[in-house]
């Protein structure tokens, strides 16, 4: 089995990718106070909840968006598994053709999501990595990395006007009935639910007029399940393990 683990802003996801499949899934809030040995005992106490015993895996990726913890997690998973992780920065083969400005930029979640879309399904492909930001990478016909946009996300959104506007209302984040509020709590939730599936609808339709083509499109992250049912676009692929699938290939190039 080969452990992923996507640190991101909010949560890191610890993922063990066995054959294909995904054998283990556990995700931990991200703190930049916690020492090694701390994420060490989380690491192992939830995989063990699942019947993982982390000391038996084959090897560990990271992708981190977080330079304040990655050497610590890196740590944590030495101490976990008795191997030092591959973490994803120069030097670390991906197989992806980055066809951008400046390559060092592509974050390493995107660059994950990236090669996940692009080795399990059909090019061109829109990847949407809806977590702390809503990110979109666009992988054309022949696998180049061309570009994407970075949107706020969901939760940024209603962080945004709960703190930006002092007569909204603090709301939950349940689907609303419908699209025409009632209420202000009503409006703010269908604002924030079909506001950014609004958003992606738009965005697949403009990526896809640059494109010149249709492209296959496929969704993952924390709110990729409370966002695409309400997208107008048919077809949307949600992929829980995307980023996981890209990290495992990854993985395997550098090994």
């Amino acid at each position: 089995m080969i452990l992923t683990i996507d640190i991101g802003n909010a949560n890191i996801i610890l993922a063990g990718e066995d054959n294909g499949k995904c054998a283990l899934t556990c995700r931990i809030s991200t703190s930049k106070t916690r020492t090694s040995d701390e994420y060490a005992i989380l690491f192992e106490q939830l995989a063990r909840r699942q019947g993982i015993d982390l000391a038996a895996a084959e090897g560990a990726i990271i992708a981190s968006v977080v330079p304040q913890v990655t050497s610590t997690i890196s740590l944590a998973m030495t101490k976990c598994t008795g191997k030092k992780p591959i973490v994803i920065g120069p030097g670390v083969k991906s197989g992806l053709n980055i066809r951008i400005d400046d390559p060092a930029e592509l974050g390493a979640d995107l660059v994950a999501a990236a090669v996940g879309a692009m080795t399990s399904y059909p090019l061109p492909c829109i990847a949407i990595d809806m977590s702390t930001a809503t990110a979109v990478g666009v992988i054309d016909g022949r696998g180049g990395y061309i570009g994407g946009l970075i949107c706020p996300g969901v939760v940024m959104s209603q962080r945004s006007l709960e703190q930006g506007a002092s007569r909204l209302p603090g709301i939950s984040l349940e689907p609303p009935k419908n699209v025409i509020g009632k209420t202000t709590s009503a409006a703010m939730r269908s604002g924030l639910i079909y506001g950014s599936a609004s958003m992606i609808d738009g965005v697949i339709d403009r990526v896809e007029a640059e494109l010149g083509q249709k492209a296959t499109v496929v969704a993952t992250g924390y709110w990729a399940g409370a966002i695409v049912p309400y997208c107008l676009h048919s077809g949307i692929i949600i992929d829980d393990d995307l980023v996981m699938k890209g990290l495992a290939s990854i993985y395997r190039r550098n090994t």
